[in-house]
């Protein structure tokens, strides 16, 4: 794997890699033509242009400017010229692992097409530069699913151990593992020969990740409204609702008593009324009043019932609220909060009840 860095040229290199070029421009100067008529994809006109300017750039030494140029125009239209003077301006630029690279890609096509002048010129840049080429050695322990990178590109298990040519520079050595924290560090590269050897150590375990606590409620009984008068949120909440729902329940006892006095009125009246019940056999107006009554006996009833089971909802509100004040309240261990509460009549054929809906 070929790693690249841009690094200034020394100025007899320029020199040689000038002469290089010139030497090379005949050969490689309709290379984009070559590759297009290979079936290669892209824009010809574009790669051509690309092609054209990134090699004036090289003759006035922009190695910096052309390159880029010549890697577009082969990304492209492939063809093994363009690599050819792309591995020229890369070595102009310093990057020697990255043109020993591209110059060995370029001899291997350059036989393929049986093109003996451009295999000749790719062997010459090859044996110049493998003395010079500057290498980095990753040697790693043993961490489960570890991977390994150099300035961002990965490394393959395989490779690690092995010398891998480098271009000089400062490079950054990263290495991961799933659940392992990352440990990394920076390595800078000799021009010419150099050799680092990284040793990368067994990855720590990575710290559990920390839990946000839950926010804790207000205290019971600290709230403005309840803290004094009603024995804070929770036990003064729970005894002003019994309150309530006791004295409705009494007030519906009553309305249930009235109609029970009222339905035996009118069922006596009716019996003793000649006119309407002669000889105790009522006529069907005289039965008329009787269900009239039975029907408030049954309100009567189910009034009275009501009410008592609303007296005792209450009462068992007021007796379970606990003591009232601060202490009250921390020990029902109820929130804060306004009590909102309704005594509902539950009615039915054979009789009735009472419902509490509200929240404490």
């Amino acid at each position: 794997m070929i790693f690249s860095r841009l690094h200034a040229p020394r100025a007899i290199r320029r020199a040689r890699l000038v002469v290089a070029s010139v030497v090379l421009a005949s050969a490689t100067l309709l290379a984009p033509a070559g590759a297009a008529a290979q079936g290669m994809g892209g824009d010809p006109t574009l790669a051509q242009t690309l092609f054209e300017e990134g090699r004036r750039l090289m003759e006035v030494k922009s190695y910096a400017e052309a390159c880029p140029k010549l890697a577009e125009s082969q990304r492209l239209r492939p063809g093994t010229g363009t690599l050819l003077n792309l591995a020229l301006c890369n070595e102009g630029l310093g990057r020697t692992a990255t043109a020993w690279g591209q110059f060995k890609e370029a001899l291997f096509a350059s036989k393929k097409e049986g093109n003996a002048a451009r295999e000749a010129f790719a062997q010459e840049h090859i044996n110049a530069l493998e003395p010079r080429l500057s290498k980095i050695q990753l040697v790693a322990e043993g961490t489960p699913g570890l991977l390994v990178r150099i300035d961002g590109y990965d490394i393959p298990a395989a490779a690690l151990g092995t010398p891998i040519p480098i271009d000089p520079g400062s490079h950054q050595v990263e290495a991961t593992a799933s659940g392992y924290s990352v440990w990394s560090t920076t390595v800078q590269v000799g021009e010419s020969a150099d050799l680092k050897a990284i040793s990368v150590p067994k990855l720590e375990p990575a710290p559990p990740a920390k839990t946000t606590a839950a926010p804790r409620g207000p205290a019971a009984g600290g709230d403005a409204g309840g803290g004094s008068a009603g024995g804070g949120g929770g036990s003064g909440g729970l005894r002003t609702a019994g309150f309530v729902i006791g004295g409705a329940g009494a007030a519906v006892l009553g309305v249930g008593a009235v109609f029970g006095i009222l339905a035996a009125g009118q069922a006596g009246d009716a019996e003793k009324d000649a006119a309407l019940c002669p000889g105790k056999q009522c006529s069907p107006l005289g039965r008329a009043e009787i269900e009239a009554a039975e029907t408030k006996a049954l309100v009567s009833t189910i009034g009275i019932g009501v009410g008592v089971a609303a007296i005792g909802a209450g009462a068992i509100l007021v007796l379970t609220s606990g003591r009232s004040g601060p202490e009250g309240a921390s020990a029902a261990g109820a929130r804060p909060g306004r009590v909102q509460a309704r005594v509902v009549p539950l009615i039915g054929p054979d009789g009735g009840g009472v419902g509490v809906l509200g929240a404490f």
